[in-house]
């Protein structure tokens, strides 16, 4: 039996607009809660002595990362190497620079030769040595179309075709690839993109256009026993058995969007043709919507604290909308809602205010109200105040007769 540990989606560096600085630390506060549900990943494999951990990629916001997550990353991956685990890297999109050159933001580990690391950055099929046996994993890093369009064949296409020539071309590959495979020894695909089944989280409108998406049927391969998945954020299974084909989901939750999404890892027990799995919580910060209608309300502030008060959690990340018509707006006070949320972690107050729309049709409009312009527009203005009407009126007047 072989234990795995696989983990996905890091995105060091997002969230941070939620968080103030730490000044025991200097980092975001936010930062910090991605670093801790890393650790706790990291902790729970060095714990179990799990004989392989994977990555499936995304490892920071973008592929130009500050030094502070590099350096942050590193030491994780630092000490899986010292425990003498056999740790792969995935590229995800968001380690990619879109340029021909073909670089990415985990090169580093490949040019230094980091022991027990093996990036991956291309579709390919390596035997991973483990301290009990040996795992063959199929990779499937995210594909770029910048890349594939320095060839002539993709050049006169259309996006359309462009996509269609490459999803042909990524199942040619994955089937060379699985002919390859020793029977004995258990197989793994891992990936990074979009398989057609899937449920995106909040992350879906970031990726349109830019991730191939990928039949389900790709990866229903009778010689493979795990499919392992990075890019969409919500922890899901695709497939329970022959093979199990899931999605690992991010370690900690990004935004309001994630707000009803739990966030961890997967941890594995795989023989060849038998795969027991179990989805590990890292317990992520709380994102809490609190939504309340004013609009019919005759105890405004009341009922809005009252709603609060029982809603609010400590150390939660809350969001507060309140429909309220315009003009009670000013009945809110506003520095009274935010005492009362000062025990949470970070939180924004929104009033969605409803402005009742004036009528426009009159209903006695006929001909010879028309051919009277100054009738018509005081029939228009009469839910105006009197002063205000006589002043426009007069207006129209000094206008009509300018002509």
């Amino acid at each position: 039996m072989i234990k795995i540990v696989h983990f996905s989606d890091l995105h060091f560096g997002s969230g941070e607009r939620y968080g103030s600085i730490n000044p025991e630390t200097g980092l975001n506060k936010r930062f910090e809660d991605f670093i801790l549900a890393l650790d706790k990943c990291i902790d729970f494999t060095i714990k179990k002595n799990a004989d392989l951990v994977i990555f499936t990629g995304d490892t920071y916001k973008h592929a130009t990362p500050e030094p502070i997550y590099q350096r942050e990353f590193a030491k994780r991956v630092k000490r899986l190497s010292k425990s003498t685990i056999p740790t792969i890297l995935l590229v995800g999109n968001h380690d990619i620079l879109y340029r021909v050159d073909g670089s990415d933001a985990l090169d580093i580990y490949s040019t230094l030769d980091v022991d027990n690391v093996t990036v991956f950055n291309k579709i390919e099929l390596q035997n991973i040595e483990t301290k009990n046996g040996t795992v063959q994993i199929i990779a499937l890093p995210h594909i770029t179309k910048s890349r594939l369009l320095t060839k002539e064949e993709y050049r006169d296409l259309s996006a359309k075709e462009q996509d269609q020539l490459m999803i042909s071309k990524v199942k040619e590959a994955i089937f060379a690839k699985t002919e390859k495979l020793t029977p004995s020894l258990p197989a793994i695909l891992i990936g990074h993109g979009t398989i057609e089944t899937a449920q995106f989280g909040s992350e879906q409108d970031l990726s349109i256009g830019k991730v191939l998406s990928y039949p389900l049927s790709f990866f229903q391969l009778a010689q493979i026993d795990y499919v392992g998945f990075g890019h969409i954020h919500k922890h899901q299974i695709l497939q329970k058995e022959k093979p199990l084909i899931l999605y690992a989901g991010s370690l900690e939750r990004v935004d309001f969007g994630e707000e009803n999404e739990d966030k961890g890892f997967i941890y594995l027990e795989l023989e060849k043709g038998k795969t027991n799995y179990e989805y590990i919580s890292t317990n992520p910060r709380k994102f809490i919507t609190i939504s309340c209608d004013l609009t019919n309300s005759t105890n405004l502030q009341t009922d809005l604290e009252k709603l609060l008060i029982e809603k609010k959690q400590p150390d939660a990340i809350i969001r507060v909308i309140y429909k309220i018509n315009d003009n009670d707006v000013g009945l809110i006070d506003q520095q009274k809602i935010k005492s009362l949320l000062t025990n949470s972690f970070a939180f924004t107050i929104q009033a969605d205010i409803v402005t009742k729309e004036r009528t426009y049709r009159i209903p006695d409009l006929d001909t010879n109200l028309i051919t009277n312009p100054l009738t018509a527009l005081e029939k228009y203005l009469f839910d105006f105040p009197e002063e205000e009407k006589a002043i426009l009126l007069k207006k129209a007047k000094d206008l009509i007769d300018s002509f």
